[in-house]
């Protein structure tokens, strides 16, 4: 049987057990590799085609991921937990780094959309609701709270509300930190066609026919990627999926987190 997720119920009690951990987030310019914290690594990294139900892990060496024709886009998950119980001290790295982020955001004031704009973040291109800081992107930091590449903002009754960070790794071929262990899972995309990334971490336009870039270098495959949430989600504070329900709008527009 292919290793899976942990059952939700678990996850949770687990996040219960290890609230009086602390999570530093990283200093300085190197990128953090995590290993202070992901404890003893089973050593593998998996993979799964994203599904909104239960990955199905298996180990990337045999997942033989080529670049595909059709669809248009597929989003892979990746980790080095495929059936692993979290530590304590992972399930309390996980909490810590999502109160850190919301605590973050209030602080920075970026829970105002025009604050965030003002401070320099803007809409990604083809997208409605990734906004970048460039700055952010270059600058060798990894899971900091107060310089995340993406602020996440949906329209609600009563405008546009945070309601995630997504951090990027600091470079194109990095592995994301799971500080979290099996709980703080990365994912990148695979396209059909070339796009076009700036410093080959940013997406900032489509190929043309020939395959050249007007900016940026032409890949089918982004960096990884992870969200932080702030509002409770089916499949966990770090999941990938995007999709919010109207009740959720509801929540943001109240600021129910």
């Amino acid at each position: 049987m292919r290793p899976r997720r942990l059952p939700r119920p678990l996850a949770a009690a687990l996040f219960a057990l290890a609230v009086f951990a602390v999570w530093t987030p990283p200093t300085g310019a190197a990128a953090w590799d995590g290993e202070s914290l992901e404890g003893e690594s089973p050593g593998d990294w998996y993979v799964s085609e994203y599904n909104a139900i239960l990955p199905i892990w298996i180990r990337e060496s045999d997942a033989g991921i080529v670049p595909q024709d059709s669809p248009e886009m597929v989003i892979y998950e990746v980790t080095r937990y495929p059936d692993l119980v979290p530590t304590p001290e992972q399930a309390a790295a996980a909490e810590r780094l999502r109160k850190d982020s919301l605590e973050a955001a209030r602080r920075n004031g970026w829970l105002d959309f025009d604050r965030a704009l003002a401070d320099g973040y803007e809409l990604m291109f083809g997208d409605q609701a990734h906004y970048v800081k460039r700055e952010f992107i270059v600058d060798d930091r990894v899971l900091d709270p107060d310089r995340p590449e993406f602020l996440l903002y949906f329209d609600t009754p009563h405008g546009k509300r945070l309601a995630a960070y997504m951090f990027l790794v600091s470079s194109p071929d990095a592995r994301g930190p799971q500080v979290g262990g099996p709980f703080t899972v990365w994912h990148y995309h695979m396209w059909a066609r070339p796009l076009c990334l700036w410093r080959r971490l940013l997406v900032v336009g489509m190929a043309d026919e020939s395959g050249a870039c007007a900016e940026g270098e032409p890949s089918r495959r982004s960096p990884e990627m992870i969200h932080v949430w702030f509002l409770e989600r089916p499949a966990g504070w770090f999941s990938t999926d995007m999709n919010l329900e109207p009740f959720d709008l509801k929540r943001l527009a109240e600021r129910g987190f």
